[in-house]
């Protein structure tokens, strides 16, 4: 079985999503998960814990290149991220594949879609910022740092302050490099589910897969895409899903992390059996007075934080 580890600096207080993606991970047993942390984690079966601070781990980086880079803040590091096989190389040499993803997300069976077979044929994996995964050899790991136009080059993204989105698909970055010049290198399947922001709906649609009004099942490290169809509880396997911008979101499991349902607002324990259709069916309802009073406040907010930046 090829060895895989996944990369997380994580600086600050850890999102509400933290403890499901920690059974998550615990579950996908044979992938190492490397944290970069001051937050309160300890280490476990799968999961490396290495304790620094955020200026230690920016000079870890730093050591890497021969010029000043600009690190200034935790946010800073998405810009960082394709760059890791390559400055934390002494972390993570004994691995065959590396990669990095976020937190705020839950995994289902990583293997069941990343197989031996699929990890044999290609270099770069679905290339998105909640999870990529890259071949760990010096031709992969240093494709970032390659100039070829039309694309963003590591030197000037690595020496300013503002965000270029580097590491992403849609702004000329590594993702998009790969895809471009290195398309047979790539496995470009979209087995996963980004959900919607809140601003855009305060119920679940898959931006990736195109269902709506869903709920995200976890059973004993399997995770699925839940709707209802007429009167029926329809399931699509995912790799994971991501809940970017869900600060609101609450944990409410009490009886364990083996299985349990991610609503809109709040991670629960999976409903009794005779209750679970009527469950899932109350979290898949459409939400449309509720999405366009945010909506609304949203753009009142906005247009009074112009109003008052103009009278300064």
């Amino acid at each position: 079985m090829k060895s895989i580890v996944l990369i997380y600096p994580y600086f600050g207080v850890l999102p509400v999503q933290y403890h499901m993606w920690r059974a998550s991970a615990l579950d996908n047993s044979s992938i190492h998960f490397l944290i970069f942390t001051d937050a309160n984690i300890i280490n476990e079966k799968n999961i490396q814990v290495i304790k620094c601070s955020f200026s230690e781990f920016q000079q870890l980086i730093q050591s890497a290149f021969d010029f000043p880079i600009v690190l200034d803040r935790p946010y800073k590091l998405c810009e960082y991220k394709p760059a890791y096989g390559y400055a934390l190389q002494d972390y993570i040499k004994n691995y065959d594949y590396w990669g990095f993803g976020d937190l705020d997300l839950v995994y289902g069976d990583i293997r069941s879609f990343l197989t031996d077979d699929v990890l044999d044929k290609h270099k770069m994996f679905l290339g998105w910022g909640h999870l990529t995964l890259y071949r760990n050899d010096e031709d992969t790991n240093t494709f970032f740092m390659k100039k070829i136009d039309g694309y963003q080059y590591y030197k000037d993204a690595f020496t300013i302050s503002s965000i270029t989105f580097f590491d992403e698909y849609d702004h000329k970055g590594t993702a998009d490099k790969w895809k471009g010049v290195r398309c047979e290198d790539c496995w470009l399947e979209i087995p996963f589910d980004n959900a919607s922001k809140p601003k855009q709906s305060f119920h679940f649609n898959s931006l990736t897969r195109g269902w709506n009004n869903v709920v995200f099942e976890y059973d004993k490290g399997k995770l699925y895409m839940v709707k209802v169809n007429k009167g029926q509880i329809v399931r699509k396997e995912s790799l994971y899903a991501h809940f970017q911008h869900r600060g609101f979101m609450k944990d409410k499991v009490t009886n364990g992390y083996s299985h349990f349902l991610v609503t809109p607002t709040s991670i629960i324990d999976y409903p009794p059996k005779k209750m679970a259709y009527w469950v899932i069916k109350f979290y898949c309802r459409n939400r449309n007075i509720r999405t366009q009073y945010h909506r609304w406040k949203d753009r009142i907010n906005y247009k009074l934080r112009t109003y008052l930046l103009n009278l300064r």
